[in-house]
């Protein structure tokens, strides 16, 4: 496995995550932030990668929608053949801050 394939999907799916990204209203009018870590994992024989929480924001509505962002991003990028049958985890922060609003 090339790190380099390994790097250019990790920002791939960052890419994808990041057209996905929704501020959930609830979360805005509450004034919510906070970092989730969300990891993108792949073991030998699996079909799609398993996206899975890493790091809790503290408000489960910005975790939810971190993992929605992901998932969806795991869905629109397909898996080079470099990476198929391989381990690999992948780690992706989403930040929720009003800020950068």
């Amino acid at each position: 496995m090339s790190p380099d394939t390994l790097r250019a999907y990790t920002i791939a799916l960052g890419a994808s995550a990041g057209r996905l990204r929704r501020y959930p209203a609830l979360a805005r009018e509450r004034g919510w932030e906070g970092r989730v870590e969300v990891v993108v994992a792949l073991l030998p024989g699996m079909a799609q990668p398993r996206v899975s929480l890493k790091q809790s924001s503290g408000h489960e509505l910005l975790d939810e929608q971190a993992l929605r962002m992901v998932r969806g991003a795991v869905d629109n990028v397909p898996l080079p053949e470099g990476l198929r049958g391989r381990t690999i985890t992948v780690r992706l922060p989403v930040e929720f801050s009003l800020a950068a609003e």
